[in-house]
């Protein structure tokens, strides 16, 4: 080996070991940076070569900088941060709904529906009596009042889930635009044989954030690049081409928005409003929003619609067929309804009578011998406790709104186990991921003392070389 040699292996130490310091001092800087993945310098030796018959190495080199990366924990991780979007975005509503049946408060619709009931019980000891009609028509508005401001309530709850596609629809169409341009970055670089870790790191912590806003499948191509779909199969990232969402009012579905999409590099847009949250449109936030507005606050709206159908109709039909102090028959308590649909909500349910004179108590004329006839005041109590065909069953109207607020319950208890649950699974992923991939500046710290001592004593090498060398060369002279 001649003196060349030394000063070639010296040369090949520090450029490696500067190399090794460079990546470490990448991983500490990243410590505390989203997404970002532990860096590792694999070092090798250098070509052996035959010096005098015996083998000698020619230095050191670095054979590759990899990154600390597990797919399947990106997959796992993607999976529930999908789940846990979904359960998320629905509890949010569900907490919201909760509160309005909440008739532990004094002003809730089953405490008003039996003030109403208790009302025309009162009126039955004093048929004739002003201050008792009067608190009929006062009972019967607050249960008006109750069944309009729940539906009102309830109908928010589907305004603001549509309202919020327009921030998902946003930040899903940002998250495909960078996965798209770093797919490009990406590709490029490795092409040339170079290493793009760092933008891998920032392309798998997108994925992961996309994962959360709706459900996705993705595969790694052959050029490093990442293919993204949706779960049931309409393509989002293809190559360098993103798709792209849109809005879209909905005439058939009260204008309420549909979700557009083009494929990635294509014009036309189809409606993906179907698929758009995966099976059932129950997966991330926007298969969340989703759900909400057409499925869970629909069937509560469709329930309270029912009941104060039900209640109009079965007051109405005793009421009309009664009569007032003035003899008048024939009038509803309630307008009557011309379609269940909507019935609970403004435009619906409201009081057909105002004076007290036209509160039917009774069952006969009371100015044909009728005074004091309480029977239809006492037929009109009796319908809180009347067994009723209704969808959930043969129910009392009580029964039957406790059944309203059982299935509320439910949803909330189902919305927040898969919240709770997925959330902590996300929670676990996350610190497993950590310890895979994640920075210990403790390691990181002992890599760089090493790293340096040995570059130091590659340019002590390279001294004793050059001393050889100049030994030599003072021969000469």
């Amino acid at each position: 080996m001649s003196i060349q040699s030394i000063l070639d292996i010296g040369k090949s130490s520090l450029i490696a070991q500067r190399l090794a310091l460079e990546v470490t001092s990448e991983n500490i800087t990243n410590v505390n940076t989203p997404g970002y993945s532990r860096q590792t310098t694999v070092l090798a030796t250098g070509i052996t070569t035959m010096e005098r018959g015996f083998p000698m190495g020619t230095g050191v080199k670095v054979a590759d900088i990899q990154r600390a990366y597990d797919a399947f924990l990106q997959s796992q991780l993607s999976k529930e941060n999908t789940d846990n979007g979904f359960g998320t975005a629905v509890l949010s509503s569900m907490k919201r709904t909760e509160q309005l049946f909440n008739d532990l408060t004094t002003d809730g619709l089953g405490k008003a529906m039996q003030n109403f009931f208790n009302a025309w019980q009162d009126l039955t000891a004093n048929p004739q009596g002003q201050p008792e009609r009067q608190a009929v028509l006062s009972m019967g508005q607050q249960l008006v009042d109750q069944f309009q401001r729940i539906n009102g309530y309830l109908n928010d709850v589907k305004n603001e889930a549509n309202k919020s596609l327009e921030g998902l629809a946003s930040d899903v169409n940002d998250k495909i635009g960078q996965i798209a341009s770093l797919n490009d970055q990406i590709k490029q670089i490795e092409i040339q044989g170079g290493h793009a870790n760092e933008l891998r790191d920032q392309r798998d912590l997108l994925v992961r954030q996309l994962s959360s806003k709706v459900g996705i499948t993705y595969v790694e191509n052959g050029d490093g690049t990442l293919s993204v779909s949706l779960t049931l199969g309409q393509p989002l990232v293809i190559g360098d081409k993103a798709a792209k969402l849109s809005l879209e009012p909905d005439p058939g579905n009260s204008s309420y928005y549909k979700i557009m999409a083009t494929s990635p590099g294509g014009n036309t847009a189809v409606d993906i409003s179907t698929i758009a949250g995966g099976p059932g449109n129950a997966q991330g936030e926007m298969g969340g929003a989703l759900q909400v507005r057409d499925t869970l606050i629909n069937g509560f709206l469709s329930d309270l619609d029912e009941l104060a159908y039900n209640l109009a109709n079965e007051v109405n039909s005793v009421h009309s067929a009664s009569y007032g102090l003035t003899g008048i028959t024939g009038r509803n308590f309630f307008n009557p309804p011309a379609a269940m649909a909507g019935y609970s909500g403004k435009g619906g349910i409201s009081l057909a009578i105002s004076k007290t004179s036209d509160v039917a108590a009774a069952d006969s004329n009371p100015l044909t011998g009728g005074t004091g006839n309480n029977k239809s005041a006492s037929s009109i109590a009796s319908i809180y406790d009347k067994v009723l065909a209704t969808s959930g069953g043969n129910l009392t109207l009580e029964g039957f709104f406790n059944s309203l607020v059982g299935k509320v319950g439910v949803s909330v208890q189902d919305a927040t186990r898969r919240a709770d649950q997925s959330g902590g699974i996300v929670k676990q992923l996350d610190n497993l991921r950590e310890s895979n991939s994640g920075v210990s500046l403790d390691e990181e710290l002992a890599n760089l003392v090493k790293y340096q001592k040995a570059y130091e004593g590659a340019a002590k090498l390279i001294n004793v070389g050059s001393d050889m060398m100049d030994t030599i060369l003072g021969l000469i002279r």
